[in-house]
């Protein structure tokens, strides 16, 4: 049986041999046909391009081996024994199986190598140059993984991480091969955000800017904002999301606002103080009329008294048969009815108790007017034991109905610099804390509160102690944190120490600490230094 082709039909198979050549020749992939003993039977100028073959190693019966040694020989594929190299890659060839993967020659050009096997046995290779494609990736991959927010792609159907940068990992303290896998549904902190994302989802097909609560793999939650897209991601429905953890944002706006409620505090208290000093003035002068006029009588009773006495003493003395009789026995009555004995023996101590009040207050409108220092916020050469004297006097209210105070100064205490309104502050805040544990003991043996002072080598040592509740021990190492109080609801504001240990550490330079027993007392210990703290440029 005659299987030639016929002459009209050879020449349409020509016809087509030369258009799928001359087809094949403009694709920008490269492309090879190899039969079933791996020889070369069809192959376009992008093929041989790619991979760099010179003209006469590549034509139409060229076995692939060759073109393997070929690669070996110039390093295509690393270090190693050629003919191995060589064997190996036949090997895997001989096989007939589709496959697909990227290869990097050592001139960096990344290609793309896909094989599919034909029925009539051989092979159909298509090179493509991703060259691009794959720097661009690494580039996105660099930028995603040098993005300080976290970033990771799930599958819609379960939710699971195929994909996210180290940020993520660290976020929820986990290496990145863990969370590979990991379920991203299992990273929300409850329920409720979880189906609020989704509902977002459902509306908007996306999430944008949403703020959340996450966990993190130790229990820990924190606040992170979350925008979330749809795409696909090896070939699955997906999402991918950006997960930028605002717990320092969170706490920088908290102190922030801790600062604003401590300057709007301080400001308050600027203004009570330029009050307070303008009444203590205002008080002042009149309080100077009340003294020298209350000096005059003291001095005025006392001669009106002497005078008074002489007058009695000679009425005592007239003659019964006097014509001045009458008017002496008129006196008599007349000193009978205002009980004159008993107004020489009271108007004496009533002027007294007078300039003794009037003392009193003078006394405490000058430490009034010490303490409040309107508008002073430099330092300052001070006696301590002075400004302890003046804050005494002005939170006697305080103190006065449940403690004693005790003081123990050191009358050579040195003197130091500092800032008077806020080292008075300080003291007042620990006065008050004082009478108020007092009050919530209620010592049987009475309230006591001792206040010391003594220098210490290079500083000077302010001691106040009471014997009141004392701090619970689980708690003294909260003491000094903003807004935290052992006070009921009303009676504090978690400030006062917080803001003691800043004046006292940050703004002069010295600490602040202290030692309690619970139902036995607290001793407050500060130390300043005795030099002058320089201000900073």
């Amino acid at each position: 049986m005659d299987n030639a082709i016929p002459e009209d039909e050879q020449d349409d198979v020509t016809y087509l041999v030369n258009v799928a050549r001359d087809a094949f020749g403009h694709l920008v992939q490269g492309l090879s046909v190899c039969d079933e003993n791996l020889d070369l039977v069809f192959f376009n100028d992008r093929f041989r391009a790619l991979l760099d073959f010179p003209t006469e190693l590549v034509h139409v019966g060229t076995n692939v081996a060759e073109l393997f040694r070929y690669n070996a020989k110039r390093g295509e594929y690393g270090e190693g024994d050629i003919e191995q190299q060589v064997s190996e890659r036949v090997a895997l060839a001989k096989q007939f199986t589709p496959h697909s993967f990227q290869r990097e020659r050592p001139d960096g050009t990344v290609i793309q190598i896909d094989g599919s096997p034909m029925s009539s046995g051989g092979f159909v290779t298509t090179y493509t140059d991703i060259t691009e494609k794959v720097r661009y990736e690494a580039f996105l991959k660099s930028i995603i993984e040098a993005s300080p927010a976290g970033f990771g792609i799930s599958r819609h159907s379960d939710g699971k991480i195929s994909f996210l940068n180290t940020r993520l990992a660290e976020m929820y303290g986990m290496p990145v091969r863990e969370m590979i896998g990991f379920s991203a549904r299992n990273l929300y902190a409850n329920q409720e955000d979880r189906d609020k994302i989704l509902k977002e989802v459902q509306a908007h097909k996306k999430v944008s800017n949403s703020e959340i609560m996450f966990k993190r793999k130790n229990g820990d939650e924190f606040a992170a904002l979350i925008s979330l897209y749809p795409t696909t991601y090896q070939n699955e429905p997906s999402f991918f999301s950006w997960i930028y953890d605002i717990s320092n944002l969170k706490e920088a706006q908290s102190i922030q606002a801790e600062l604003e409620r401590e300057l709007n505090q301080a400001q308050k208290l600027e203004a009570i103080g330029q009050l307070a000093g303008g009444i203590a003035h205002e008080i002042n002068t009149p309080s100077q009329y009340v003294w020298d006029n209350l000096k005059f009588l003291h001095e005025a009773q006392r001669d009106l008294r002497d005078l008074l006495g002489d007058c009695l003493s000679l009425v005592e003395r007239v003659n019964p048969d006097s014509a001045l009789k009458s008017a002496c026995d008129q006196i008599r009555e007349k000193s009978e009815s205002i009980d004159l004995d008993y107004l020489l023996s009271e108007v004496p101590a009533a002027i007294n108790q007078s300039i003794t009040g009037i003392s009193d207050i003078s006394r405490i409108v000058l430490a009034m007017k010490e303490f409040s220092h309107p508008g002073e916020g430099s330092k300052s050469i001070i006696d301590i034991n002075h400004m302890l004297e003046n804050t005494l006097t002005i939170s006697r209210s305080q103190w006065k109905d449940v403690a004693t105070v005790n003081t123990a100064f050191d009358p050579t205490l040195p003197h130091v610099s500092c800032q008077p309104g806020e080292m008075n502050q300080v003291f007042l805040n620990l006065l008050v804390n004082a009478s108020h544990a007092i009050e919530e003991a209620k010592p049987h043996d009475g309230g006591k509160i001792t206040i010391k002072t003594t220098q210490r080598e290079d500083k000077i040592q302010i001691q106040i102690s009471d014997n009141g509740a004392g701090i619970p021990g689980d708690l003294q190492d909260k003491i000094f944190e903003p807004f935290f109080t052992t006070k009921e609801v009303g009676k504090g504001t978690g400030q006062g120490l917080s803001i003691a240990r800043n004046i006292v550490t940050k703004k002069h330079g010295g600490e602040i600490y202290f030692t309690s027993e619970p139902n036995k007392g607290t001793l407050f210990t500060i130390e300043l230094p005795i030099h002058e703290i320089k201000e900073p440029a």
